[in-house]
């Protein structure tokens, strides 16, 4: 607890120590908990307000849209009867099927509405997914969640396609209180744009090829957003190494905002959000004298809307040998988090070669993350099923699988006894949104 508010921040260093001569980073790990609360408390969770918007082009043909409704009539009763949700539904054509109403309203009418649809035409994918904010922005903020989950199967091929354009408008919904989440279907959505727009409106990011895992996602995804306790969450990194190229790096995908803060996911009850920074040791020892290297200031919203700031400094290290430095017991906890953004990040080169059918660097890559896997059996685990799709080499599998495994190595929500055992039947009785899964692209039943 820090200031009576129910958010703890930890800021945890891999060593205690600094070596001068060490040839490393110094690998800090900033953690912003949530304790579970009371059953009194989370009665007051705020009103949800989703949109959900589905895809109807062409290629939901062959029981894919089918699946969708019925994730959307999955998801609608899983919200309060005081809630609001809209429908949007896209092929290279936008239409509102719902507008935003009481869920105890559209669980009258939506099932109706859902049988009319049929699959048809082209993808404007940008213009499904505005139109689903659109909806939202008049109840964004004071308090409510607003979320637009986004489902596709397929690549955008109508309205605005450039990317960067695209994630700079969810970036200012997300700022302006309308978050967006992304569901890929089947093999032939576009992983980088699914997963991009979901950094960038600070939601999750899912997919699935069956009707289970769909409707594991749509479980994750309720279960996260009804135990929101903090909202709008904002970490500014104060130090003299900003300035300077390379002498300090954040190693999640965390998008920045105007003012130049990094917007980490909301956090629910019992769970925790994370930011990997590395800093130049050697400029840490230099600067430490003179004050701390290091000021991490947290800006978050409770659920009445009202913003909280916490602040926390790095402290001051004791500068030791370089034998003693390497003898120093490490924080286990912020070494796996490290390896595991590292083994991320030869995930993605990893993928960039499967694209291009370079099979013998995918193998060289693999070896690396097969080393780095040794002692983190959840690691190991995912790494196991890669190597399958590997030596079947099916490319379109591992693509996604890599993009997804890497994105969820480096920005999952964390459990808060967040241990080094994975065991999937501990897994599967956890709630979905806390799930360490092998396969990102399956339900957790069917990973056992």
């Amino acid at each position: 607890m820090i200031n009576g508010k129910a958010l703890e921040v930890v800021l945890n260093t891999r060593k205690q120590v600094l070596a001068s001569n060490s040839g490393e980073s110094l690998a800090v790990l900033l953690r912003l908990r949530a304790p579970l609360q009371e059953a009194d408390a989370l009665a007051r969770r705020a009103q949800i307000a989703v949109s959900l918007v589905i895809d109807r082009s062409g290629s939901m043909n062959g029981g894919k849209l089918d699946e969708a409704k019925r994730c959307a009539l999955d998801l609608l009763s899983r919200l309060k009867d005081g809630d609001w949700v809209s429908v949007v539904i896209y092929d290279d054509q936008v239409e509102v099927l719902l507008e935003t109403m009481s869920v105890r309203m559209a669980k009258t009418l939506l099932p109706l509405r859902l049988d009319e649809i049929q699959p048809r035409n082209m993808t404007n994918l940008h213009g499904g997914w505005l139109k689903g904010a659109e909806t939202l922005a008049p109840r964004a903020g004071r308090g409510m969640v607003s979320r637009v989950i986004l489902l596709s199967d397929g690549q955008a091929n109508r309205g605005l396609l450039e990317r960067e354009s695209i994630y700079q408008q969810v970036r200012d919904l997300a700022s302006a209180g309308v978050t967006t989440t992304t569901v890929g279907i089947g093999f032939d959505f576009n992983e980088e744009l699914m997963t991009g727009i979901a950094t960038a409106g600070q939601g999750n990011s899912w997919y699935g090829q069956r009707a289970e895992d769909l409707a594991e996602s749509f479980d994750a995804e309720l279960g996260f957003l009804t135990n929101l306790v903090w909202q709008d969450v904002r970490v500014q990194l104060d130090s003299p190494l900003l300035p300077r190229m390379g002498q300090i790096k954040v190693r999640n995908d965390y998008v920045q905002n105007t003012v130049g803060q990094y917007c980490l996911p909301a956090i629910a009850q019992g769970s925790e959000v994370w930011m990997a920074i590395s800093l130049s040791m050697s400029e840490v020892i230099h600067l430490q004298d003179n004050g701390s290297p290091l000021r991490c200031v947290i800006f978050v919203r409770d659920q009445d809307g009202i913003e909280h700031e916490f602040t926390v400094s790095l402290p001051q290290m004791r500068v030791v040998s370089l034998v003693d430095y390497q003898m120093a017991q490490e924080d286990e906890l912020v070494a796996r988090r490290f390896n595991e953004v590292e083994a991320a990040d030869i995930q993605r080169e990893a993928r960039l070669f499967v694209r291009d059918r370079n099979w013998s660097a995918v193998e060289r890559l693999m070896a690396k993350l097969e080393e780095r896997a040794r002692e983190n059996p959840w690691l190991a685990e995912t790494v196991s099923y890669l190597r399958k799709l590997l030596e079947r080499r099916d490319h379109e599998a591992m693509e996604k699988e890599l993009m997804y495994s890497s994105d969820k190595l480096k920005n999952r929500i964390a459990e808060l006894d967040d241990v080094m055992m994975f065991c999937a039947d501990a897994e599967a009785v956890k709630p979905a949104f806390l799930r360490k899964k092998a396969v990102q692209g399956r339900n957790t039943d069917s990973q056992k």
